[in-house]
């Protein structure tokens, strides 16, 4: 009677690791669609926020000039524009993002994706005032879209999960 006991103890454990470990591995890797899909503030850009904080595990397509790097932080440059500099967008920790143009300037956002500072690099800091911060997010969603399309639909939807998980932070 005891080893039945344990052994349906043991197995109801199993199974609830199992079903955790999907659950975690399935909101990490199809992050990019429910994000797309989730409510979020005015401002906020969960799509992004979720490509470079979640690098790692989403679908990184082998795309022509587009090169991941995962040392030190996320990051994900474009080398298809013609430029004297390579547009990248990083994530350290998901607390900072960064995202630097090909026109020499860097600019950095909060962990609300808020624009908190911006650099040229050549000629030294830009007031925040006055940067267009719409245009800087369009910028940075032409640098990543290709590996936005390229990711793809989860096999089993857990949209409910995520938004609950990741309210807070996207509100």
């Amino acid at each position: 009677m005891k080893k039945k006991f344990l052994l349906c103890i043991m197995i109801i454990i199993v199974f609830a690791v199992l079903l955790i470990g999907y659950g975690y591995y399935n909101l990490k890797s199809n992050s990019v669609y429910y994000a797309k899909h989730t409510p979020h503030k005015e401002g906020t850009e969960p799509v992004l926020m979720m490509l470079v904080d979640n690098l790692y595990w989403v679908y990184n397509p082998d795309i022509d000039g587009i090169e991941y790097d995962f040392d030190g932080g996320n990051s994900i440059y474009n080398y298809n524009f013609k430029a004297e500099d390579i547009p990248f967008l990083s994530s350290y920790g998901g607390e900072i993002y960064s995202y630097g143009s090909n026109g020499f300037k860097t600019y950095k956002f909060d962990y609300h994706f808020n624009l908190i500072s911006s650099r040229d690099r050549r000629n030294g800091k830009i007031d925040i005032k006055d940067v267009d911060i719409e245009e800087v997010k369009k910028e940075i969603y032409k640098i990543v879209q290709p590996v936005i399309d390229e990711q793809t639909k989860p096999l089993k939807n857990l949209q409910w999960l995520f938004d609950r998980v990741y309210r807070d932070k996207f509100n």
